[in-house]
């Protein structure tokens, strides 16, 4: 083992001249075509009195472009056993001196930009791939690495464009099919991923993994908004069979034994509205499989696609009688009673399975959520009690704790809360990934309602940063900055954006009406706040009907706007700030209808 620097070099240096004089170099990275080493001769005796001596190193002259190469040998020599002692830094120093040196040199620009993908250094992994892709257009491990690295800063097109040549010059290889279907999705160019996966359906591949895939992005695919309307312009005549279950088919054709094949026709069979025919394919697997967890929550849940919830629990309860000291099976029992609106036996199960393992944290914030759930917020800070006293250190308790005073609108302390958890978060790596968008979205809530307007901004505006399609922080601060009647401008901004995503939310539609009444534009705020007016949201919300009221009385329209209160107070008649309106404008609060009469008793 070498010891130091000067060892590494010298190493590197003999075997970067043995590869200069047309040897190759361990490792299979740099192989000299051109010059083949010679075959060995017969040995002759030496002439008579001649003596010749080999040449020595130092007298070895080697042309410009060999010298390179050779130096650029001698670097990845070093960076390969640098490697071997597990020192990343310096290894990869020496692969960067080796790819300048040598720029052509496919294997190595892939593991540099491979690497440098793995560590986030995108920008690096770009500049990398992006030359030797121009000095190797036809490296299908380029073209795709260099798809994720434009994946990876959000430059979908160019990277749909590499993932695309990727393709091409692969055909059979599933991966890039399956970027390009994402990037597609994204942008919701779902006409594009329709034809990407026709020609990936034309080719005849062997392997069942590749069919599986396929079929799973026929899925996804076929589940985007306007999937059918797509369809229609990708199929001149709609194919006869399900293209995703005919993937499957062909997969199970191809690898009889592989039950996750089945599995995901199941799956598909009960996502397209044909429970019975996946529930069938569950029983059989569960004949080959009976203590297979996953197969039965499956099958539990085909079940409750029938509205057959007694049927579906049953299920799983059959696997707490096999396994009654699981506390993962009653956390599945609980889910599904939760996703199945049971929330009291949702709780139960929750409780049983921290009893068997009080040292699961999930398990604690899963009773919390329900207590607060079912209107018993104290018993879920006495479970959160429990949880900080377990786990101190982590940021999950407070965030919690963040939440549920938001929920008993005590938001003084819900931000206090939350500060307490983003500084954290912050100190323990583990928890990091918490303070996301929705953290801020949540806590930015909070200073608002607690009047934190600047710290509302700030935390808002954080929201947005780390995810600009976070539509309800972008609605949001839009809102808040009409209701204070400044930047009407962004918040136009901002609430449009929201509304691109979800151009039928009656939220934000009366946003963006409320922006325009600030801006003094009347006919447009009736045309946004009347539009929210006629949505589901304005059956709960009887601020939209204050604000079309607001916008009937700069138009002059006294008695439309008497009606548009009373309505307001139908839905909230508690509510003093319509009331009050209602009553200067010398209108009368709807009356109260009478309660139906009591059932007779029985007799």
């Amino acid at each position: 083992m070498l010891k130091n620097r000067q060892g590494f070099r010298r190493a590197a240096n003999r075997l970067a001249r043995a590869a200069a004089c047309g040897l190759m170099l361990a490792g299979g990275v740099w192989c000299d075509a051109a010059a083949p080493v010679p075959p060995s001769k017969p040995k002759q005796p030496p002439a008579a009195k001649t003596v010749k001596r080999a040449p020595s190193r130092d007298t070895l002259q080697l042309s410009p472009e060999a010298q390179a190469r050779a130096e650029a040998m001698a670097h990845y020599a070093a960076g390969h056993l640098y490697e071997l002692r597990r020192e990343p830094e310096r290894a990869i120093a020496e692969y960067e001196a080796a790819l300048k040196l040598d720029p052509g040199q496919a294997e190595l620009a892939s593991k540099l930009g491979a690497e440098y993908l793995r560590r986030k250094q995108n920008d690096k992994a770009l500049a990398v791939l992006t030359k030797a892709a121009a000095a190797n257009p036809k490296r299908y491990e380029i073209q795709l690495l260099l798809g994720i690295a434009y994946q990876s800063v959000d430059k979908r097109d160019k990277a749909a464009a590499a993932y695309t040549v990727a393709s091409k010059l692969d055909p059979l290889q599933i991966g890039p099919n399956q970027s390009l279907v994402g990037c597609y999705l994204r942008d919701q160019k779902v006409a594009d991923s329709l034809k990407t996966l026709e020609r990936a359906f034309a080719q005849k591949s062997e392997d069942a993994r590749y069919w599986a895939t396929l079929g799973d992005l026929y899925a996804l695919t076929m589940r985007a908004p306007d999937a059918e309307k797509a369809a229609r312009s990708v199929y001149k005549q709609k194919p006869k069979t399900d293209r995703a279950i005919e993937c499957y088919e062909k997969a199970q054709k191809l690898a009889a034994e592989d039950l996750s094949v089945p599995f995901r026709l199941a799956g598909y069979y009960v996502m397209t509205s044909r429970p019975d025919e996946g529930i069938a394919i569950y029983k059989k697997l569960l004949e080959k499989r009976p203590d297979a967890i996953d197969v039965r929550e499956r099958l539990a849940y085909a079940y409750a696609a029938k509205k057959e919830f007694t049927q579906g629990a049953a299920q799983i309860e059959e696997m707490v009688k096999r396994q009654p000291l699981n506390w993962q099976v009653y956390l599945l029992l609980g889910s599904f009673y939760e996703d199945s609106k049971m929330l009291d036996r949702a709780q139960a199960n929750y409780e049983q399975a921290l009893i068997l393992n009080p040292k699961e944290l999930q398990l604690y914030l899963r009773v919390a959520r329900l207590q607060v759930a079912q209107k018993h917020p104290k018993e879920a800070l006495q479970t959160l009690q429990r949880a900080k006293e377990r786990f101190p250190v982590t940021a999950r308790v407070p965030y919690f704790h963040g939440l549920i005073y938001s929920n008993m609108k005590d938001y003084p302390k819900a931000v206090e809360a939350f500060a307490q958890a983003e500084a954290m978060a912050k100190a323990r790596k583990e928890d990091k990934e918490l303070i996301d968008s929705s953290f801020y979205f949540y806590y930015g809530a909070a200073a608002e309602r607690s009047g934190k307007f600047d710290l509302a901004t700030q935390l808002f505006r954080q929201s947005i940063t780390l995810n600009p399609e976070n539509d309800e922080a972008c609605n949001y601060l839009g809102y808040m900055f009409a209701e204070k009647n400044i930047n009407l401008k962004e918040a136009e901004e901002l609430v449009k954006r929201a509304l691109r995503t979800q151009p039928k939310n009656g939220a934000f539609l009366d946003s963006l009406g409320w922006v325009y009444y600030r801006k003094g534009d009347y006919r447009k705020a009736l045309q946004y706040v009347g539009e929210a007016a006629r949505s589901d949201a304005a059956k709960e919300d009887a601020t939209v009907f204050e604000h079309l009221a607001d916008i009937y009385l700069k138009l002059g329209k006294k008695d439309l706007a008497r009606e548009q209160l009373r309505k307001g107070l139908e839905i909230e008649p508690k509510n003093k700030s319509v009331a009050e309106k209602l009553k200067s404008l010398g209108g009368d609060a709807p009356q109260k209808k009478p309660a139906p009469p009591a059932a007779p008793a029985n007799p």
